[in-house]
Order: C-alpha cells, then structure tokens, then sequence
C-alpha cells in the first residue's frame, strides 16, 4: 500500500501539462489544413479545483510565425498575484497534414515577478527542461528525449484530441505527451471519451475526455490511486474546448478552467455567446450563472 501511495502522489499530476492548460487551437474545422486554422482570442476563468471560487482568468490567442510556424500563447493572472505565461508552437505542412509539435514553453512566476518554476521541450533538438527555483536558487534537470511522432505538450494536445474526437471510430486511443514529473518526461497517456456529457459550468451537451497515464500490466495494480485528468469540447460549437480540471504544475494546487461568456440581450435569439467570440452557445435551461470575461474583472 505504501508503494501504491507513492505511485498515486507521484504521477497524480503527471498529465498537468495537458491543461496548463491552458493555450489552445479553439476553432478548427474536421480537416487541420494549415489555413483552415482559426484561433479568436477567448478568455477563461480559473476556479479552484472544486469549481467554488473564482481564482484568476487567462487569455488565450493564435500567433503567426515564419516558415509556417504558429503559437499558441496563454497569459494566465490569478488573484493571489501569481502569473503564468505559455507558447505552445506546431508546424503546419503542405497539404492536407496535420499540424506537427514543435516546441512548448511554460513559465510560471510568482507575485513579485520572480520565476516560481518553469518546462521547455523542443522535438527538433531532442530534450526537455525543467526547472523549480528554490530561494532564488534554480534547479534544473534536462535531459536527450525520444519523441514518437504522436507527441504533443501542453496547449497542442488539444490539437489531438480534437481531431481524435472528430475521426475516431472507438473512444479510447493513446498516444504521448511530455511534462514535467518534476524531471522532463515522455509518457504514454490513455484517454477515454464520454458522450453528450453535462458539466455544472457549461450549458449543453458537451463531449468530456479523461485522460491519465498508461503504463502498460502495471494499470491493474496503480490505476485506481491515479485520477482521471478530464477536458471537454462542444460539438455543436466546431468542438470548441470549454474547459479542463488539473493540476496547475506537478504536486501543485487543482484548477478549473472555464469559457468565460456572457449571455445573449434579451432580445437576441439562441443562447449564451462565448465571451471570446464564436457562435452563440446553444439555449439551457440548466446554464449556470455566467461568469465575467478576464476584461471586466
């Protein structure tokens, strides 16, 4: 049991880079042909991991770059002071192909402005890095990686779970994803998918995935002590992704991140619209109160 316990604590978070989430490719129709790629700028709050309290908003947007590179860039401001900013970049190729990870960046910086802790990966030049600052002194553990065509992190895993969502004939796949735990790591991350899922802080029929590590016989034995990282998309919305609960970092505190919107004029027709842009939210009679954009806090 003792074993079992380090098992749950040590990869209880493993997939937080899956959330930290949080940048991400929002609008993209069925086919990810680079220029059908389409990223309004869209705010999220952050509630606490038990969705009670409202404890900071992000801002998320598409950055164009050379050589058909494109970002996605997150600010993340939470009310205690703390701050995170992260660049996720994919390459897009000729043709029909889907975009390819390149590198991800995340950074996270305390009320004063000091870097709290940090993780970097970079496919074309093999590594990844992770730091954690202790009394201003950084400790940082880099290391060569091998990784495996299907390997996203951070905001570009939604890149492919949304054309997994849209594709795929069964609901269950894996593929990889780097995070940091707490040293640079590739791991191997089983998913699952339910359908016309509901979620307290989203109004319609969403799709939820989970998602967690997967190693392998070992899932017997350590797979009830590790929690299920879950997101969700709505499909009547170009699968647009509307939130996430995890971890913000590796042992750190459980977030929520959630669309923000505001609710259509009475005299407008459908339902709420999405604060960030896009269509108007299908109607709910069981939509929970609107929550305010990161402007107008």
């Amino acid at each position: 049991m003792q074993a079992e316990r380090r098992l749950s604590g040590g990869w209880r978070r493993s997939v937080t880079a899956l959330t930290a989430m949080l940048a991400f490719i929002f609008a993209m129709p069925p086919a990810l042909h680079a220029a059908d790629i389409n990223f309004p700028p869209t705010d999220y709050v952050i509630r606490s991991g038990d969705g009670a309290r409202i404890i900071g908003h992000a801002h998320f947007e598409l950055r164009d770059g050379p050589d058909g590179l494109r970002t996605v860039h997150g600010d993340y401001h939470y009310l205690n002071g703390d701050s995170d900013v992260e660049d996720d970049t994919i390459r897009i190729p000729p043709g029909s192909s889907p975009p390819i990870f390149v590198r991800f960046r995340h950074v996270f910086y305390n009320p004063d402005g000091s870097i709290s802790r940090s993780g970097e990966a970079d496919v074309t030049a093999g590594y990844g890095q992770c730091t954690i600052y202790k009394h201003g002194v950084a400790r940082t553990t880099r290391d060569q990686l091998n990784f495996p065509p299907d390997t996203f992190a951070g905001a570009a895993v939604i890149i492919a779970l949304r054309d997994y969502l849209m594709s795929a004939p069964t609901d269950h796949r894996v593929f990889h994803v780097f995070n940091c735990v707490p040293g640079p790591k590739v791991l191997k991350v089983a998913l699952s998918v339910h359908r016309q899922a509901r979620w307290a802080y989203y109004p319609g029929d969403l799709v939820e995935v989970g998602l967690k590590p997967d190693f392998g016989w070992l899932n017997i034995v350590i797979g009830p002590f590790l929690p299920t990282l879950r997101v969700w998309f709505d499909p009547a919305d170009a699968w647009f992704f509307t939130g996430s609960k995890s971890a913000r970092y590796y042992k750190g505190s459980d977030i929520m991140l959630v669309r923000a919107y505001r609710p259509e004029p009475a005299s407008g027709g459908g339902g709420p619209v999405p604060a960030g842009g896009g269509s108007p939210m299908p109607a709910t009679s069981a939509a929970p109160t609107p929550m305010p954009s990161a402007a107008s806090r």
